[in-house]
């Protein structure tokens, strides 16, 4: 598991590893774990395994989750406090709609209170613009274009998935910043893999939908008691090979949050009766300037 605290505030990040050998970009996935060393003492959690960096309600106040995600930033080598108001996140209702997003970011805060209608994407070519998405069992897909200097974060949950948002995102790439999808670095975050994701219909016909019957059959594995798990790692490795990737240049976490909870938060790790104020993490993606 490439999950590592190898930076200043000792905080436990998963990064890609064929995204971190390029300086012009700066990612990561957050994980549930507090900073070892923590910048803000005032927003660390009652609990080591409790660090959010999304949600809303009284749990979660809005400057603790804004501290915490400062706290990502700096220990990814950024000055948050010149960059986190350029901090954009989307609204994510489960579309395949990607945002294109340019120099309107800048200072405008466009998260918390503020993010991109309408969309699970985001793509950009501005530098000190990080990209921001939000997760708790559905894969966060992060794209990088070391040629054009481009980058997306999506949110891929099943509708996501099967809309085909990973292919968008690199269309998006293409049309908006001449990227050519060979040159595409792409990067399947932790998410509930298909050792535990259980479905029914609509999935199914969903899948079958999108992908065709003999495609669906692979990634709907019949389990032993005759119900169904969806892989949604593999459909979007597959998406973004159709979207014209190079295999090499997908990388899978192969992480599942359900199987690692004591890393990732998960959605359905958690007591139904809790769900109303389950935990979640970010992904965050930012191009350095050139």
């Amino acid at each position: 598991m490439a999950v590592n605290s190898d930076n200043s505030l000792a905080l436990p990040l998963f990064q890609f590893e064929t995204l971190r050998k390029h300086h012009g970009l700066v990612h990561a996935v957050a994980t549930r774990l507090a900073p070892a060393n923590p910048l803000l003492p005032h927003v660390q959690p009652a609990r080591q395994d409790d660090y959010r960096t999304a949600g809303k309600g009284s749990y979660n106040p809005r400057e603790i989750i804004h501290g915490r995600r400062s706290e990502m930033l700096a220990a990814l080598g950024v000055d948050y406090k010149v960059v986190q108001p350029n901090l954009v996140g989307v609204q994510q209702k489960h579309t395949a709609n990607v945002a294109v997003i340019g120099d309107e970011a800048y200072g405008a805060e466009l998260n918390w209170d503020k993010p991109i209608p309408d969309a699970d994407g985001l793509v950009t070519n501005r530098p000190n613009i990080p990209l921001m998405t939000i997760h708790a069992d559905c894969p966060a897909i992060l794209l990088y274009d070391p040629v054009r200097h481009a980058t997306g974060a999506l949110h891929s949950g099943w509708r996501g998935t099967v809309a085909k948002i990973a292919f968008e995102g690199v269309r998006q790439m293409v049309e908006q910043f001449g990227s050519d999808p060979a040159d595409i670095l792409a990067g399947v975050g932790p998410s509930i893999g298909p050792c535990c994701y259980q479905v029914g219909e609509p999935v199914l016909s969903e899948v079958e939908r999108a992908f065709g019957p003999a495609k669906a059959r692979e990634l709907l594995p019949v389990q032993a008691d005759g119900s169904h798990h969806f892989d949604l790692w593999q459909a979007i490795h597959l998406t973004l090979l159709e979207a014209g990737l190079r295999p090499e240049h997908i990388e899978q976490s192969n992480v599942c949050t359900r199987c690692h909870n004591d890393r990732f938060f998960s959605y359905r790790c958690t007591p139904p009766e809790e769900r109303h104020n389950y935990g979640q993490f970010t992904a965050l993606v930012m191009l350095q300037p050139g």
